[in-house]
């Protein structure tokens, strides 16, 4: 088979008629096999990579940049191919859109264009990458421009000439040591190890009061001072000495970064657990001990036990969430501590259920905790869907739909044809569409996210969080529809009015784009 039209024929009179090989997951690896064959005739895979960059989809260019990565991709196995430097130039383009000179051209690409177009980069020709970024080296006059380019040689040649004469002339504004040090296969001196810098960050430690000085000084032990025995004893010591709570719990976390797998420092969070049972400090004090010595009997332990004896929401989802990120079977090491744990949430959300709305916090925690012990728990999924439709804080309700997404993912997995599953998923993805649609920017929009301290989020993190959540519980026969609602939001007049949220929308349509056959998309979108 030499005809390259066996993977692409694009009829554009009636695409269900098209043959869109180029763009099914599981053909990709023999159409690349097809450019590396030998007795395929050259012209029949230069007119191949023509048709692939030509590609008009005439669907918003979701299907012209899948063809176009093919084409790079295909370099990899035909570096002949006439076309190859201006596809790589345009790569570059893509990956790094402040790398042109001409700045009439100016856009702001999309991250998932620019995201699978790095992607590429390292898949395509290598050879004609390293020219290009050589070539960018020896004529740009951006010193940013310079910078990056030369790093990229670093990664991709080490050893380059030219990368090591810009990162010379670079040498003060360098920010990445690491990349430097790789180009000039010359590492140098670094300050992890350094025993003059652990000794005067451990005499810091020993002789401040202050909770924010030994804040600072306990997180740079933790970049330098890895299994320092010094270091290790000034934490231990601050651990059991200290009456300052906030100082007690710097020195369990840095002990967590330093101290993996020191016997010293294992018996002493050991002891240190014993004595003190069941609070937040413990929390802290299990985790160090789970990353200094992972499989902990007593972390584990002391885990279960304060899910059986907290009364805090807020605790009890911390600990739920830790536990399914360190052992996804810890429902069964713990069972006693999931009853009381459930008990308890429970009894939060029937106590709350009328209550002020100061308690709302606490409730949303309670429902959240439920549903990572509980799977599929109704009384906190439903709380979850009425935290969602009436709270009047923005923030609360984009974390419950986060939420629904995580506790209806959990559902997927118990029970793909359950009916009730396929209900709650559409109520999530017609919520979280909704969000998307109608969040909005207010004067008083830092004011209300500062109500919670560790939620301090932007207005774009807060779209492109909704545009994240929605894609990890999308099915396919939600995409077409989502694609339907949301392509208004593509135009150039509405990215001229609310940059993020186009950014969003994009976000979701790539993904449709990249889910969905050719033909289905294009009737969706047109």
């Amino acid at each position: 088979m030499h005809d390259w039209q066996y993977f692409f024929n694009h009829d554009r009179s009636n695409l269900n008629q098209g043959t869109y090989r180029i763009f099914e997951p599981e053909w990709k690896a023999e159409i690349l096999h097809w450019f590396s064959q030998k007795d395929v005739d050259k012209q029949q895979k230069e007119d191949f990579i023509q048709a692939l960059i030509d590609f008009d989809d005439g669907c918003g260019d979701f299907y012209r940049y899948r063809a176009y990565f093919l084409a790079a991709e295909a370099l990899s196995q035909f570096p002949e191919c006439s076309l190859g430097d201006a596809i790589v130039e345009q790569l570059l383009k893509w990956s790094y859109a402040y790398f042109r000179q001409d700045k009439r051209d100016w856009q702001i690409l999309p991250k998932p264009l620019v995201k699978t177009a790095r992607k590429t980069l390292e898949l395509t020709d290598r050879k004609r990458v390293i020219a290009a970024f050589v070539h960018l080296v020896h004529t740009t006059e951006s010193r940013s421009i310079l910078r990056v380019a030369a790093e990229k040689l670093g990664t991709l040649d080490p050893g380059n000439k030219s990368a090591i004469a810009a990162l010379t002339l670079l040498t003060p504004v360098v920010e990445n040591t690491q990349t430097f040090c790789q180009i000039s296969q010359n590492p140098g001196e670094i300050p992890v190890g350094d025993e003059t810098a652990i000794a005067s960050l451990v005499q810091t430690i020993e002789t401040t009061l202050s909770e924010e000085i030994n804040f600072f000084a306990i997180m740079d032990l933790g970049k330098i001072a890895v299994g320092n025995s010094i270091a290790i004893a000034a934490l231990i010591h601050l651990m059991e000495t200290t009456l300052n709570k906030d100082n007690c719990c710097y020195a369990i976390a840095g002990l967590g970064k330093i101290a993996v797998g020191d016997q010293t420092a294992i018996a002493s969070l050991i002891k240190f657990l014993q004595i003190n049972q069941g609070d937040k400090i413990c929390f802290d004090a299990a985790q160090a001990l789970w990353q200094i010595d992972p499989g902990n009997a007593v972390a584990l332990k002391s885990l279960a036990y304060i899910l059986e004896t907290s009364v805090s929401a807020s605790l009890i989802n911390r600990v739920a969430t830790y536990l399914l990120k360190i052992d996804p079977e810890y429902k069964t090491a713990i069972a006693t501590g999931n009853k009381v744990a459930i008990k308890m949430l429970f009894q939060i959300l029937e106590t709350t259920e009328h209550q002020a709305s100061e308690d709302e916090w606490e409730r949303l925690y309670a429902a959240e905790g439920l549903v990572k012990i509980d799977s599929g728990n109704p009384k906190a999924i439903a709380t979850l869907f009425q935290i969602r439709e009436s709270s009047q804080n923005r923030f609360m309700r984009l974390q419950a739909s986060q939420s629904l997404v995580d506790a209806i993912q959990n559902l997927e997995q118990l029970d793909l044809g359950n009916k009730l599953v396929k209900e709650r998923l559409k109520q999530a993805v017609l919520l979280l569409v909704q969000d998307i649609e109608n969040f909005q920017e207010y004067d008083d929009y830092e004011n209300e996210f500062s109500l919670k301290p560790t939620h301090q989020l932007s207005y774009e993190s807060c779209l492109l969080d909704i545009a994240e959540s929605l894609t990890k519980i999308l099915q396919r026969e939600h995409l077409s529809q989502v694609v339907i609602t949301l392509k208004d939001y593509l135009s150039e007049q509405f990215y001229k009015n609310s940059s993020y949220r186009y950014e969003a929308m994009f976000n979701i349509i790539w993904y449709c784009a990249e889910n969905l056959t050719y033909p289905d998309f294009h009737k969706a979108i047109n």
